[in-house]
């Protein structure tokens, strides 16, 4: 997902919804920085699960330090080790696990570009500690998809909340009917609303 990406998919969005059009008038978008590292990435992803912004970045910041992101030293490390760092017991595992299946193939993961937007999430949800959620932001993040959305994103779902001045939260699927009228670009749309709370995640 490149600028031009971007501003052709902004654009885009302002003529199909002039509600969020408002929010991209008032905001300058930086494109994500891809990353190809496809280990770093998922274990951001899984670091960012369920803390704040703040948080993920400060213990991710903290991990890339003490690992160097090296899977082989992270598959070395004990789970009482890598809690130090300051992930929960469970997300110690996780990584663990991850890096454990980059040991046995540095390469196990390269094919997910070539795949569909479902393929590659239903392929990484095999992954221990990975869920929909974390496929969706490895899609956006890191494969620079551009039609992404997350319905479980709780960021999107308050910035969506202040957007149309909803009272309460529309269930689940109501949020992704909405969401439709920004394909094919929801991923951008995503961006500017986590943008809008200032709450992208990391």
């Amino acid at each position: 997902m490149t600028q031009e990406d971007i501003a052709i998919a902004e654009n885009t969005l302002k003529q199909l919804d002039p509600i969020l059009g408002g929010v991209i008038e008032s905001q300058i978008l930086t494109a994500p920085e891809m990353s190809d590292d496809y280990f770093a990435a998922l274990c951001k992803s899984i670091i960012g699960q369920q803390v704040s912004v703040a948080a993920a970045r400060t213990i991710y910041n903290r991990f890339v330090e003490v690992t160097e992101l090296s899977p082989s030293k992270v598959a070395l490390m004990s789970e009482a080790d890598i809690k130090q760092i300051g992930l929960s017991g469970r997300k110690a595992s996780y990584v663990k696990d991850l890096a454990g299946r980059f040991v046995e193939n540095p390469t196990v993961y390269n094919h997910l570009e070539r795949q569909s937007d479902d393929d590659v999430i239903s392929e990484l949800i095999l992954v221990k500690g990975i869920g929909v959620w974390t496929a969706q932001m490895f899609l956006i993040f890191t494969l620079g998809r551009q039609d992404v959305f997350a319905p479980d994103d709780v960021g999107l779902q308050r910035a969506m909340m202040k957007l149309h001045d909803w009272d309460e939260l529309p269930t689940k699927s109501a949020l992704i009917d909405v969401s439709m009228k920004w394909s094919p670009y929801r991923s951008v749309a995503c961006l500017h609303l986590w943008r809008y709370l200032d709450n992208a995640p990391s």
